[in-house]
């Protein structure tokens, strides 16, 4: 893998009509709004190219977007839209691709979500069909140490889990935070099926390509630059779905990469196929 450490990530944003970029990590951490990455979103909304926003939130993009604005102070016109992996979550689950009802499994303030989706809701594993699964319940107190029980029985009644957000961890402020993703990979431990959507999955890519391509436009993959954190998440899904990415060492692994000598063997860890080529910077 050849790495190239990117000095100067709005120059290297010349080279490309859409980016697609990821938030908790990148633009901001949960409680601030990174100086840096709003400058560059200014610098390249200025130049007239189109900016997606591209989460891992289990919740609708109204929500995300309600937060980055009023809680986080981000402007509306440094973007074009927002894509989250609960919006793709509710498009399959309205499908009826997984059954007709569900158990919620996560905290009570993705109702948002839950108002999106158009099953029915139980209150007991064994009436429901599938476990929609948004994350723990109070992650400033638990961990998914603390499910064991309800992943065991969802075991023995063979449910399948919906994952509305693929992310294991994020970082709130310096405070590590367990999220879906660690979930459902204890229930696979088990023997669990899981079905994820958003980053590194397909469809979450397949759609905004679909939405920027409305009307008479003809955006290619070769067009993209996705700008990310996470190897599991944002590499992989940018290198699976064939388009550019810049990975951010300053935000999910910055405790495993000190040095651009940590860079390839933290990248080791997390994807089975390495990239020919690496774009990176310390901060966007």
């Amino acid at each position: 893998m050849k790495i190239h450490n990117i000095a100067d990530s709005y120059q290297l944003s010349s080279s490309y009509s859409v980016i697609l970029c990821d938030l908790w990590g990148v633009v901001h951490n949960g409680k601030e709004i990174f100086e840096q990455s709003k400058k560059f979103l200014t610098q390249v909304k200025a130049d007239g190219k189109k900016i997606v926003l591209i989460s891992n939130a289990p919740r609708p993009n109204l929500v995300v977007e309600d937060q980055l604005i009023n809680k986080l102070g981000l402007s509306k016109d440094l973007y074009d839209f927002i894509v989250t992996s609960g919006d793709i979550t509710a498009i399959s689950i309205n499908d009826k691709r997984f059954g007709s009802s569900y158990y919620h499994l996560g905290p009570t303030k993705d109702k948002d979500l839950l108002e999106n989706i158009k099953l029915d809701r139980k209150d007991n594993l064994v009436d429901a069909d599938f476990v929609l699964c948004t994350g723990i319940d109070d992650d400033e107190i638990e961990t998914v140490n603390d499910y064991s029980g309800v992943l065991n029985e969802m075991k023995k009644l063979e449910l399948l889990m919906v994952c509305a957000n693929p992310d294991k961890i994020v970082y709130r402020g310096d405070r590590k935070i367990d999220c879906a993703g660690a979930l459902a990979f204890n229930y696979e431990k088990i023997g669990g099926l899981v079905k994820y959507f958003g980053k590194p999955y397909q469809e979450i890519y397949e759609y905004i390509l679909n939405q920027l391509n409305k009307g008479d436009n003809n955006i290619l993959n070769k067009d993209l630059l996705a700008i990310g954190d996470s190897f599991s998440t944002d590499v992989l899904g940018a290198n699976n779905f064939n388009i550019d990415v810049l990975f951010i060492r300053s935000g999910i692994h910055k405790k495993e990469i000190q040095t651009l000598d940590d860079l390839e063997k933290t990248a080791k860890n997390y994807l089975s196929k390495l990239p020919q080529e690496l774009l990176t910077s310390e901060y966007l």
